[in-house]
């Protein structure tokens, strides 16, 4: 579902008021199954978010852990971040295409990771290429069983030729 970058600013802007103890932190944002046309909040919203942060704020994030970056949020990013994106926040970012990357700093248990992210994972472990924007199956052929015939219907046209000359 479309969520407003209005609606995501006061969540956001709740949790780390609100819910967020003293010192360093960290936020985790997960990219898993986002469609740039339905639920993708934007370069421009997450600059506006973080322009308005208090500067005691800015200073306490650490970094921004991205999860299951896709290759057209990476180019994005890459290309035009630099320019969209304050330099404090850009340096922030930190692409984590795979969870078990992710407990390398923060521990296991420590986040709540949804089962629609870790199932994310688990079929991006398995089509390792869909991280670059190839996807080798989209079918999903290999799942198919094989067949007795492998030329089917084609091999009754080749039988019946013979007979024709």
């Amino acid at each position: 579902p479309v969520v407003s970058g209005e609606r995501l600013k006061r969540y956001i802007y709740h949790k780390i008021c609100s819910e967020l103890p003293e010192g360093p932190f960290c936020i985790v944002y997960m990219h898993s199954t986002v469609q740039k046309e339905d639920n993708s909040p934007g370069v421009t919203i997450l600059r506006w978010i973080y322009e308005e942060l208090p500067p005691e704020i800015k200073d306490r994030l650490q970094v921004i852990y991205f999860i299951h970056p896709g290759l057209r949020s990476r180019l994005v990013f890459a290309t035009l971040g630099r320019f969209f994106l304050s330099g404090g926040l850009y340096w922030k970012i930190k692409y984590i295409s795979r969870l078990q990357y992710l407990w390398e700093d923060i521990k296991k248990g420590e986040v709540e990771i949804p089962e629609f992210v870790q199932n994310h994972d688990d079929v991006l472990e398995h089509r390792p290429l869909t991280d670059y924007g190839i996807e080798p199956d989209p079918l999903h052929l290999t799942e198919v069983p094989n067949t007795a015939y492998s030329l089917g219907r084609y091999e009754e046209r080749l039988t019946s030729r013979e007979f024709m000359s």
